[in-house]
């Protein structure tokens, strides 16, 4: 939705759920691509029940790109690092931080959707002490690994 825009709330048939409508006692809740298809699926916990990992299935046909750090230990994942993606015109910032939930955490790769973009502009990661790597992205729909130099 862009400026000026409403955004509205639209009623679902809950019989077209699954999961989704049916009552839980909820603890936890994480996400990550679990399947490697570029959207991020969900996990919930619950008290006295399994886990239940809501899958997206949605197929928008958009693009994507997840980013892994790998740095120097002990902070191997980068946590704290920024992540800076220039698409489009447009500058998307994620930051590396997996703490999300009570008794949980996410993946630490981040995803950036991209919408109908077909290629990152640049790509900056500024590291937790504050130096700045920039990356070559070579294509979209992947997850790009980055180590630091």
């Amino acid at each position: 939705a862009g400026p000026g825009s409403r955004s509205t709330f639209v009623e679902v048939d809950p019989s077209t759920t699954g999961d989704l409508a049916r009552p839980i006692v909820g603890r936890a809740c994480a996400y990550a691509d679990t399947d490697g298809d570029g959207d991020l699926d969900v996990v919930l916990t619950q008290t006295g029940g399994p886990p239940l990992l809501l899958e997206n299935r949605l197929s928008l046909g958009h693009q994507w790109l997840r980013v892994e750090l790998s740095d120097r230990g002990p902070n191997t994942s980068g946590v704290g690092a920024w992540i800076e993606l220039e698409v489009g015109g447009s500058i998307r910032r994620r930051q590396v931080m997996p703490a999300r939930s009570y008794l949980s955490c996410v993946e630490p790769a981040v995803t950036f959707g991209l919408g109908e973009s077909t290629q990152v502009s640049a790509l900056r990661v500024r590291w937790p002490d504050g130096e700045v790597q920039v990356v070559p992205v070579a294509g979209v729909n992947r997850t790009l690994t980055v180590t630091r130099e």
